[in-house]
């Protein structure tokens, strides 16, 4: 048994050990694009590279402990024979998804993806894409390399063909059943994570130099992870000549400021405080006194809709301006979320600190490859209090994370200007919280518990002397389907409160004006008197001659909202489902349309 769990132990740390080497040499491969590189650099690199390539170890290892576990009933010479077959395979496969990855990242800029399916549908357009010369040579290294990879394999893992037999029918059920369950813990470096959270090319990036990150991706995992993600499919949501569509959207979105903005801030470099609530729908306002109050006292913005259904997508509406997706979200796809702009990226330009404030895994959905596109580097998430305190299954509770904030937001004492964005969670479904019931309802009671943190986080602030220069905004995540029965495509599921308090708001008002997520960041960047020209699908609320309306996306469907009328589109069926309004449907498709050729564009 004994040799048998050092042959496993081996065979993992081969595996490990050359996806980790590829590292470095694909760095080598790219130096043109990677500029100066430090031996630290490549050290970094590697490091945060582990955890994707103890993945892929994990999973090429798990058919060979399955393989260990059967030479405990036939000859091990059989066994050794199929491993070293299947083994040959992997390699094959590894060698050749690595070398053609390296070998087209400086045309494609990102890694090899599904994409290579599209190309491999007209293998005659593919092969014209370079001289027949260059695609022998290509396939020349990756049986070389290949066979040498595997020379050092067979050299490595000597002995399988002589393992000792094991008499006994009852010690070899035993060690069978042994080495499976010892197999079988290989699910957990698989997975990467025992919480809501699965592996992902995200959990790499680590620098706010874009290729570095890139140079920590595991090639064979990224393309496995594409298989599985949602399509940006452009043809899908094709509904007209291209021309026509932006002709649609420019009557929607006229460019340049055309009017004066209303200024609603008493200075034009607050301090700011953007928190993102988790599935707060304007529909439970009685659920939120503390909110309530402040926008009493602020800005409220009544007529205000999320992007779409999911927080990855809301994030990314609410920081990027881009509208969600109704079956894709850019926020799990570093190679398109790079391109998105970020009011992280826009204020860091202007002098401002950033920082992220986040309970639980800032892994999950990708997220930390998109805060560290949007400048992020200084980030709070669930690894950053103690195991005591993460206490729900999505990780700390609000009140401890909105304290965490308070307490060091107020004990700041320079002058530099900080954006801060704090990610709730307690009101997402399970709705674990700790505070006494105040509703029966179980998501009101959740939205309650959040409420209350807020209204302390605020009297931290007064009591701090930090309100008078701080810009509190609250906005939802996305909406949520209260009360029962509100079905997905309905536009109340996505009516959300959008809130603009603390001491830099000039005086209470309510702005009535249809809106949308992706609007925010515009209007505040206005009203900063900082360009916001390339956040292209949001408006400033407050221009003059801006054109209220909202769109928004749900699962294969959207639906744009207008005074006129209120249309909803099923895309898998490819009908109205609500509205009558013939020119705001085509305005919805346009929309929709330009959003996804946007997308398409980003390579």
């Amino acid at each position: 048994m004994k040799q048998r769990l050092i042959y496993l132990l081996k065979y993992y740390l081969f595996w490990l050990v050359l996806l980790l080497l590829q590292k470095p040499v694909f760095m080598l491969y790219q130096h043109a694009s990677l500029g100066e590189v430090r031996a630290v650099d490549v050290l970094q690199v590697m490091a945060h590279a582990f955890p994707l390539d103890l993945s892929v170890a994990s999973y090429i290892t798990a058919f060979a402990g399955l393989l260990l576990a059967l030479s405990f009933w036939v000859p091990s010479r059989l066994v050794a024979r199929i491993s070293a077959v299947y083994t040959a395979l992997a390699l094959l496969l590894d060698t050749v998804v690595f070398v053609a990855d390296a070998g087209m990242f400086p045309y494609w800029g990102f890694h090899l993806d599904k994409t290579v399916f599209v190309y491999m549908a007209t293998p005659k357009e593919m092969f014209a894409n370079a001289p027949w010369w260059v695609w022998t040579a290509a396939a020349a290294v990756m049986v070389a390399l290949a066979a040498a990879c595997f020379a050092v394999y067979s050299y490595w893992m000597q002995g399988l063909n002589d393992l000792p037999p094991v008499e006994g029918t009852k010690r070899q059920a035993g060690y069978t059943l042994l080495t499976i369950v010892l197999t079988g813990a290989l699910f957990l470096p698989m997975r990467g994570s025992v919480t809501t959270s699965t592996m992902n090319t995200g959990r790499v990036y680590f620098s706010t130099n874009q290729m570095l990150n890139l140079s920590a991706v595991n090639p064979l995992f990224n393309l496995m992870e594409s298989l599985g993600e949602n399509t940006f499919d452009t043809r899908r949501y094709t509904y007209m000549e291209s021309v026509e569509a932006q002709r649609q959207v420019a009557q929607l979105l006229p460019s340049g400021t055309q009017g004066t903005t209303f200024p609603l801030l008493t200075r034009t470099r607050p301090n700011i405080i953007f928190f993102i609530l988790e599935s707060f729908s304007a529909n439970a306002w009685e659920a939120m006194p503390c909110l309530h109050r402040l926008a009493q006292e602020g800005v409220s913005f009544t007529h205000a809709y999320a992007s779409s259904y999911r927080t990855d997508r809301g994030v990314v509406a609410t920081l990027s301006g881009f509208p969600g997706q109704p079956t894709s979200s850019l926020m799990t796809n570093p190679s398109k979320s790079q391109h998105l702009p970020q009011l992280g990226k826009t204020l860091a330009a202007e002098g401002y600190r950033l920082k992220f404030w986040y309970g639980g895994d800032e892994d999950f959905t990708n997220m930390r490859s998109y805060l560290i596109s949007g400048g992020f580097m200084d980030r709070v998430n669930d690894h950053s209090f103690p195991v005591s305190q993460r206490l729900s299954k999505w990780g700390v509770q609000d009140h401890l994370l909105f304290a965490r904030a308070a307490e060091q937001i107020t004990a700041r004492t320079d002058s530099t200007p900080a954006l801060d964005v704090i990610l709730s969670l307690s009101s997402h479904e399970p709705f674990e919280v700790p505070a006494t019931k105040r509703f029966e309802n179980e998501y009101l009671n959740a939205v309650a518990y959040t409420d209350s943190c807020i209204g302390a986080f605020a009297d931290a602030l007064r009591a701090a002397g930090a309100w008078d220069k701080t810009l509190l905004i609250f906005i939802a995540d996305h909406g949520y389907p209260y009360p029962p029965g509100v079905q997905r495509h309905e536009p109340r599921r996505y009516a959300i409160p959008v809130v603009w308090a603390g001491g830099a708001v000039k005086a209470p008002c309510e702005i009535q004006t249809l809106c949308s997520q992706i609007d925010i960041v515009p209007t505040l960047l206005a009203q900063m008197r900082i360009d916001y020209s390339e956040y292209g699908f949001g408006k400033n609320i407050l221009d003059s001659a801006a054109v209220p309306f909202a769109f928004y996306s749900f699962n294969d469907g959207f639906g744009l909202l207008t005074p006129q009328d209120s249309v909803v589109i099923d895309a898998k069926a490819n009908q109205r489902v609500l509205g009558t309004d013939t020119t705001t449907e085509h305005q919805a498709r346009a929309f929709m349309q330009c959003v996804m050729e946007t997308i398409d564009r980003w390579q």
